[in-house]
């Protein structure tokens, strides 16, 4: 899925990829994404916490892939539709959704209607998930 242009010049709405979850919409700045892949590669772990869905090959990098679905109810999705690839650092990592729906612009005061976009830091999100899983294996 290609990402969006820059915003022209002038224009600071934010923009979000929408993504959903179990009947939930997300958006992920879009400044965070740097992709959206199939998860027909994905591979479990053995002994991997529920939040860790598999690790998976992009472009030659081996990518640890967390399950968003685990990480908000504690119970792994049956089948994830995509994985939207985000960077951590220098480090890139996937994030397991049921569907990638577009890319939008916010509107001031959407993310508070009931019904609305869920707006999510996911970077920060998988990275307190990825240093939980190193310290407990330390």
């Amino acid at each position: 899925m290609p990402l969006p242009a820059e915003p022209a010049e002038g224009d600071e709405s934010p923009q979000w990829l929408v993504v959903e979850v179990g009947r939930v919409r997300y958006g992920i700045p879009v400044e965070q994404v740097r992709g959206v892949v199939r998860p027909g590669g994905l591979r479990p772990v053995p002994g991997a916490p529920v939040q860790q869905a598999g690790i998976v090959n992009v472009r030659g990098a081996i990518v640890t892939v967390l399950d968003l679905a685990a990480m908000q109810s504690g119970t792994r999705a049956v089948a994830p539709g995509s994985i939207v690839l985000l960077q951590n650092g220098a480090r890139p990592i996937g994030l397991t959704v049921d569907a990638v729906h577009d890319v939008r612009v916010v509107e001031t005061g959407e993310a508070g209607r009931a019904g609305a976009i869920v707006p999510l830091d996911a970077v920060a999100l998988c990275a307190r998930h990825l240093h939980s899983g190193e310290a407990r294996e330390r």
